[in-house]
């Protein structure tokens, strides 16, 4: 199954927020880690998240933070690797495409 992603960067806060939420989720809860929030389903999978502070972020990363304002699509990935978790944010603006690492 292909999961759909919306996003909105709001620049007036600096939030991204990408969402990949069906409408059959329920949203169970939120934890907020360093400058990240992820939303939890019951069934314990990433629904949402926000980057708090992303132009910042990705000028931390030399990433031109101007793509947040021309963004075409957005997605983040979430897995659960030895013990830790990989996240990572993919950004795309026309034919550019960008990986965003998250530690």
């Amino acid at each position: 199954m292909v999961k759909k992603y919306k996003f909105h960067y709001d620049d007036v806060s600096d939030r991204l927020m990408i969402s990949r939420k069906k409408s059959s989720d329920v949203i169970d809860g939120s934890v907020r880690i360093l400058n990240m929030v992820f939303d939890f389903t019951t069934s314990e999978e990433v629904a949402n998240i926000e980057l708090l502070d992303a132009s910042d972020y990705l000028e931390s990363l030399d990433i031109d933070s101007e793509i947040l304002n021309k963004l075409t699509e957005a997605e983040f990935n979430f897995q659960h690797v030895s013990g830790g978790y990989l996240i990572s944010i993919v950004l795309k603006s026309g034919k550019k495409v960008i990986g965003v690492p998250y530690n």
